[in-house]
Parts: structure tokens; C-alpha cells; sequence
């Protein structure tokens, strides 16, 4: 049974989407949430909508920032004013920065310990050391570092952009050389590259099964 509350909350949802002459879908390529999430809120059913979802409503519908949360404990949401020629979704300046931190595999560490010891085992005899020694050592480092920040620059995509979506420019001018670089024959590794290449927008030569998981794993996280 739907409780009053959920069913007030999914009555506001349903409405503004309405309002906005948008589709579920068009409403989740603006940075709303997944089409199942929605659709619970505006049926009042399945678990109370998370933080998370609660933050893609206000951006999908075009509310101010806090306004699905409020509308949820019994208040009411706050439209933003349409602009001309703006597309309902992400409020201008509401860029989603973080997170404080980020989980990285202990595969991702090691990676990074074996070129922080051999080049600490330099010290003290540079002079044997040899060019091509210095720079796979270094080249060993620095990919391991791009790894370790992909993590959050993926988070960070996420957060703020999905297809349909523009990166905003902060986090492109911050983080763009992160989409730059080459796939390269890892798999795994490539297949990361390529997920922050479809959350910025940008064209990438994916299949119909890659860019489904694409989706889901993108969908979970708003689920």
C-alpha cells in the first residue's frame, strides 16, 4: 500500500514532469534519473528514493537544488525559471564536485608501488642509472596515477554528466586529458577509458551490447 506522503511526492514528480512536456527518458538524458527510479517515485513504490536520486530529480525537472528532498518530508518544490532556448535539466552552476574520496582496487596500488621502489632505488646511484631504465620507470608511475585518478574522474562524470548531458566546463578543463588519452590493449583498462568517453558524450566506436552495459552500470547508480 502507498503510503499519503509517497503518494503526495510521486503526484509533484509526475506533474512537473508533465508540465515540462518530457518523457522519462528525456527527463534521464537531462540528468535525471533512471527511468525505473522515476517511475517509483511517481508510483510511491519500492524503497524511499535515495540522496542520490533525490539530487537527478531536481536536475531532470529543472528544481532548485533541495526542492525533490523538501518535497519528500512534506514541502514543496522550488521551479526554476526556464531561460530562452534552454533545454529543461541540469540548473546552470549546479556542477556536483567530489567525492572527499574514492575506493581504488589493492591491483591499483601495487601498480603504483613497484615504480615508487625502483625509482627510490635510484637514489644514491644516478649515475648508473640509464635513460631507458629512468623513463619505464617513470612511465610505469605515471600510469598508475592515471588509473588512480580515473577513478574519480569517473565518479565525477557520473555525478555530472551521461549522454545528453555537457560536461560542464570546469571539470572538462580540470580532467579532459583523462578522455584524451589512448584506449590502449588492456581490456579492462580500456573499457574504463571508453565508459568516461560515453559519460562526457563524446563518440566512441561501441557496440550495441557495450553501450548497454554502459547504461546499466550507470542506471545502478541512480537506481
Amino acid at each position: 500500500m502507498v503510503s499519503e506522503s509517497r503518494a503526495r511526492f510521486g503526484r509533484f514528480v509526475s506533474e512537473r514532469r508533465r508540465a515540462l512536456n518530457l518523457t522519462q527518458d528525456e527527463v534521464r538524458a537531462v540528468g535525471g534519473p533512471s527511468d525505473a527510479a522515476q517511475t517509483r517515485a511517481e508510483n510511491g513504490t519500492g524503497p524511499e528514493p535515495s540522496q542520490r536520486t533525490l539530487r537527478r530529480l531536481d536536475t531532470g525537472l529543472n528544481w532548485a537544488a533541495g526542492s525533490a528532498a523538501r518535497t519528500l518530508l512534506g514541502g514543496v518544490p522550488h521551479p526554476l525559471e526556464a531561460e530562452p532556448g534552454r533545454v529543461p535539466g541540469r540548473p546552470r552552476g549546479a556542477t556536483e564536485f567530489g567525492p572527499d574520496s574514492v575506493a581504488v582496487s589493492v591491483e591499483m596500488i601495487a601498480d603504483l608501488l613497484a615504480p615508487h621502489a625502483t625509482l627510490n632505488s635510484f637514489r644514491g646511484r644516478w649515475s648508473e642509472v640509464t635513460e631507458d631504465e629512468f623513463d619505464e620507470a617513470t612511465d610505469a608511475l605515471n600510469a598508475a596515477i592515471s588509473r588512480i585518478t580515473g577513478v574519480y574522474v569517473t565518479d565525477m562524470l557520473e555525478r555530472n554528466g551521461g549522454p545528453g548531458v555537457p560536461v560542464p566546463a570546469l571539470i572538462e578543463f580540470a580532467f579532459g586529458q583523462h578522455l584524451d588519452e589512448p584506449i590502449g590493449d588492456d581490456q579492462a583498462d580500456a573499457e574504463e577509458r571508453l565508459y568516461r568517453r560515453w559519460l562526457a558524450g563524446r563518440p566512441i566506436d561501441a557496440d550495441a551490447e557495450l553501450e548497454s552495459r554502459f547504461r546499466r552500470r550507470l542506471a545502478r547508480l541512480t537506481d
